[in-house]
């Protein structure tokens, strides 16, 4: 059987979540730790977002993800919605120091190829915690596609089909990594 820590990553609004949804039964599932860390933020002090401590956010989200990464088993197939990489990402969208990010991201590494959802405005939509335009979307993706191709990975995009096909896109190349 494969193992490994493979990734679902991408813009906003892509359908990561759904997709990470139906292959929740067959491998282990990693949470967006943005999001995590978000809800935490507004249960503990009532404001909607971290925006406006841009530095803690990503400090937090780096924190957050080598967590995830760590408790992550080695003895079977983990899926994570966003990983350390991404970190750099959101480093680049918030104008922040990238080099905690990129060190983080350079030492915690995952299988290749890297699963990548590009914008798709038929199914974007905005929630309490995703505020951004499209438009903002569609910079956010190319700071995440840079983010991973600066560190080397290999990515495969995930094509713009129902959600079980995406599935079973991503079931079929991670079993060929057999």
């Amino acid at each position: 059987m494969t193992k490994g820590r493979y990734v679902i990553t991408g813009g906003l609004g892509v359908g990561k979540t759904s997709v990470l949804s139906l292959l929740k039964p067959r491998y282990e599932t990693v949470a967006e730790p943005a999001r995590e860390l978000i809800a935490e933020y507004r249960n503990t002090s009532g404001e909607p977002t971290l925006d406006h401590r841009p530095e803690l956010f990503v400090e937090l989200l780096i924190s957050r993800s080598i967590e995830k990464y760590a408790a992550a088993s080695t003895l079977a197939v983990t899926v994570f919605d966003r990983a350390i990489p991404d970190c750099v990402a959101y480093a680049m969208a918030y104008e922040v120091n990238i080099g905690p990010a990129l060190e983080a991201a350079t030492r915690y590494r995952y299988e290749s190829p890297v699963f990548v959802a590009s914008p798709w405005e038929e199914i974007y939509a905005t929630d309490d915690m995703r505020r951004a335009s499209f438009a903002q979307a569609e910079v956010f993706y190319s700071y995440v596609v840079e983010a991973y191709e600066r560190l080397k990975y290999q990515t495969i995009e995930l094509p713009k089909t129902s959600v079980q096909e995406r599935t079973t896109f991503i079931v079929d190349h991670i079993a060929a990594q057999t």
